[in-house]
């Protein structure tokens, strides 16, 4: 394992878009007594619309899917009852076009779907039974061609698992963490890499303690570590992991480095870690909350003291993006890039009076992102052959090709998933997606049988 140390110097200047300057904007925040707060997991559904989950529970409601124009239009999809103390952890788009979502009351854990339009609510329960039920850490994860993923706990918090579950319901435990295994770190994501398996970080301890490693797992839930870190600065403010386009993994602590204050690492898929910035004593401090590998190449996050930076992957420089108001939101924040080229973010709390929450855009002069597809699911087929198209940046595709020919339908399932189907008269070779933004070609073949 090759473990380089590379100590960059912070460069303070702001990130301008084509404008010049930063525009930032507060374009959802929920009012007092609106029954909204607490937010979690934004999606772009459809270009310039979002879904979002509020957390908020009280005697009288539950949680509530909702989703928000770019423009700021509120709508209420759906409204969780507030019997048996409902409560909903997560909310991910698989490539159905469904949400899937962590749950549970008090009758145990399970799993919910519902549709875009808040119809056709399911619950999926867990295997087991209370105190022994297993339950989801709310990691939820989803993967091509169809399926999700998520760590769960049973009964005891230190016996841990890796679960998938399927579009149609049905939760496997695929692995149960043994002592040697060591255990996935709480304060933690999964993410689906390059190659098609999922990593996350975990520790030899129970809890957040080092020593800390990545983790690896097949679709299929074989399990192996793919690298130790030299140091594990554990301060339990969360510990993200992104996959970027180059084929690496990203990832940041809050603590450690050069200042104590955090540091920006890189993890390749072959078991190779390099620390590539450091974080400054002052100001920009203690990076977590999520990771964006964005599609100019380089990687966002947020703060503690609540700023948005950019780690630019070609020149090896860490910089501030936005120092976001509190007025605006409170990070640690979720960011994501939408069809726009716009960030867009999510504060659980902060943001406008009540303070509760809020979602906001930050242009920084990026383009729009082109289509990119990754991987074809599967990869052969007959006429008919309905195929997932997966990657990124996948929202209102116009068209489909199999090697020229037209699509017989072709429809955007989520911002990662489209579905269209090998026509008549298609032949073997490359296929072609276009969006609003621009086209992409797979240098991947798709065979008609």
């Amino acid at each position: 394992m090759l473990r380089k140390v590379f100590v960059l110097s912070l460069i303070v200047s702001a990130c301008f878009g084509q404008s010049g300057t930063p525009v930032f904007k507060v374009i959802y925040s929920p009012p007092k007594g609106g029954g909204i707060g607490y937010l979690q997991d934004l999606s772009e559904v459809e270009p310039g619309v979002f879904y979002a989950l509020s957390t908020w529970t009280t005697n009288t409601f539950g949680a509530t899917v909702f989703s928000v124009t770019n423009n700021g239009a509120f709508k209420s999809i759906y409204v969780f009852p507030s019997v048996n103390n409902t409560q909903v952890h997560t909310l991910v788009q698989s490539s159905n076009a469904t949400l899937y979502g962590s749950a549970g009351d008090v009758s145990g854990s399970f799993y919910i779907s519902i549709s875009l339009s808040g119809a056709n609510l399911e619950h999926f329960p867990f295997p087991g039974k209370p105190p022994n039920q297993w339950g989801a850490l709310n990691r939820t994860l989803a993967a091509p061609p169809g399926e999700l993923y998520d760590l769960v706990t049973e009964g005891s918090p230190s016996v841990y698992g890796f679960a998938r579950i399927e579009e149609s319901g049905k939760i496997t435990i695929l692995h149960q963490f043994s002592p040697t295994d060591g255990y996935p770190d709480p304060q933690a994501n999964i993410v689906y890499g390059p190659d098609g398996n999922i990593y996350g970080i975990g520790n030899q301890q129970y809890g957040t303690a080092p020593p800390g490693f990545i983790y690896r797992f097949t679709p299929a839930g074989a399990y192996s570590i793919l690298l130790n870190f030299p140091s594990f600065a554990g301060s339990g403010l969360g510990y993200p992991l992104v996959a970027a386009s180059d084929g690496n993994l990203y990832g940041t602590f809050p603590a450690g480095g050069t200042n104590n204050s955090g540091y920006v690492y890189q993890a390749t898929l072959s078991g190779q870690y390099q620390v590539l910035a450091n974080f400054p004593a002052h100001g920009m401090v203690q990076p977590g909350g999520t990771l964006l590998a964005a599609a100019d190449g380089n990687i966002y996050g947020t703060t503690n003291s609540n700023d948005i930076f950019r780690y630019d992957v070609a020149k090896s420089e860490l910089s501030k993006v936005y120092a976001v108001p509190e007025s605006g939101a409170r990070c640690y924040c979720q960011l994501i890039e939408g069809m726009d080229g716009k960030l867009y973010g999510m504060g659980a709390v902060g943001g406008p009076f009540p303070g509760i929450g809020s979602i906001f855009s930050l242009d920084i002069g990026l383009p729009k992102p082109l289509p990119l597809v990754s991987g074809l699911y599967p990869a052969s087929g007959a006429v008919g052959q309905k195929v997932v198209l997966w990657g990124n940046y996948l929202l209102g595709a116009t068209s489909v090709t199999f090697n020229g020919t037209p699509a017989g339908t072709a429809v955007s399932t989520s911002m990662q998933s489209v579905v269209a189907t090998v026509p008549a008269g298609a032949t073997s070779g490359p296929v072609t997606i276009t969006t609003a933004n621009g086209s992409f070609t797979t240098a991947q073949a798709f065979t008609v049988q």
